[in-house]
C-alpha cells in the first residue's frame, strides 16, 4: 500500500522502533511544566519513606507556582521548588499540589496554621490533608488492606463522608 491511494487520501508509509510504537498516543515520561500531552502524577512522589511529612494541597489557582507555595508556606522550614510538586493532566492543573517538608512536626504546624488560608492573586483558599485524610490516600493511592475503599469506581477527588 505505500505510495497508494486509499480513497482520495495518498499514503506514505515507513517503519518504526518498537519504542517509537510504544510511545505513540501515550502520556509522555517527565515533569514538562504544562505543554499539551504532560502528565505529573502526584501519587509518583509520595511512598512510605516520606507520606508523613508531605501536604497535599487542593483548590490552588490553576496558575499556581511553586514560588507561590514557598512563599505561602514561609517561616514553616526550608522548601526548595525541588519540595514541590504541582498535579497536571493532559497538560491541565488540576488544583493540587504536593509539598514535601522536613519532617512531620512542621507539615502538622503548617497544617493546622494554614489550612483553608488564602493563596495567590486570586486568594483562593487551600485545603491541606496529610496522609491520614482519605483525599490524600485517594489521591496518592496511600491505601493499606484495612483501608482500600469499598467503592472502586469512585475517582480520588470524590471525598468519602465519614
Amino acid at each position: 500500500m505505500n505510495n497508494q491511494y486509499v480513497g482520495s487520501r495518498y499514503v506514505d508509509l515507513s517503519q518504526i522502533t518498537y519504542g517509537d510504537y510504544s510511545r505513540f498516543n501515550g502520556p509522555p515520561a517527565g515533569n514538562y511544566g504544562g505543554q499539551p500531552g504532560s502528565y505529573v502524577k502526584l501519587s509518583k512522589h509520595v511512598g512510605p519513606d516520606n507520606q508523613e511529612k508531605c501536604l497535599l494541597m487542593r483548590g490552588c489557582p490553576y496558575k499556581v507556582e511553586a514560588k507561590d507555595i514557598i512563599g505561602f508556606f514561609d517561616g514553616y522550614g526550608s522548601l526548595t521548588a525541588d519540595d514541590i510538586f504541582i498535579e497536571e493532566s493532559n497538560g491541565r492543573r488540576t488544583g493540587s499540589a504536593l509539598v514535601v517538608f522536613e519532617n512531620n512536626e512542621i507539615a502538622q504546624d503548617a497544617k493546622a496554621a494554614l489550612n483553608k488560608k488564602n493563596i495567590g492573586e486570586e486568594q483562593r483558599y487551600v485545603e491541606l490533608h496529610d496522609c491520614n485524610d482519605m483525599f490524600m490516600k485517594k489521591v496518592c493511592q496511600l491505601f493499606d488492606d484495612q483501608d482500600t475503599p469499598q467503592n472502586t469506581n469512585s475517582t480520588p477527588y470524590e471525598e468519602e463522608k465519614e
